[in-house]
């Protein structure tokens, strides 16, 4: 039996920990290197599409997927200017934040430092 209070573990509602990364998905936060980043929803989401599988590509069409339901038609560079402002955020935390590669018609891989 589960208790009334218990939250079902999931990989969306766990804390997840990549190097100097933590997001906290009920929480809505994010932290790097021990400093809080505040991020919209969409660029929560696709850093957490990112951070989940360090290593691996993610298309932009992948993280549209992600960011966006069916019902949304979004052109390709809105994810490009997602990840532009993510990265200027994770700066402003850190100057060195360089964990978001671009493989350049391809899409974007997260990179554990």
């Amino acid at each position: 039996a589960i208790s009334g209070d218990a939250v079902a573990t999931t990989t969306e509602s766990k804390v997840m920990e990549r190097g100097n990364l933590r997001m906290d998905p009920l929480r809505h936060s994010v932290s790097w290197k021990g400093q809080d980043v505040s991020l919209t929803v969409t660029e929560f989401l696709l850093l957490q599409a990112l951070a989940q599988r360090p290593g691996f590509v993610k298309s932009r069409d992948q993280l549209m997927d992600v960011a966006y339901d069916d019902q949304v038609y979004v052109d390709d560079r809105t994810i490009d200017s997602h990840i532009k402002r993510l990265r200027k955020k994770m700066r402003s935390a850190d100057p060195e934040f360089a964990a978001i590669e671009t493989l350049y018609g391809i899409g974007y891989r997260y990179n554990e430092e």
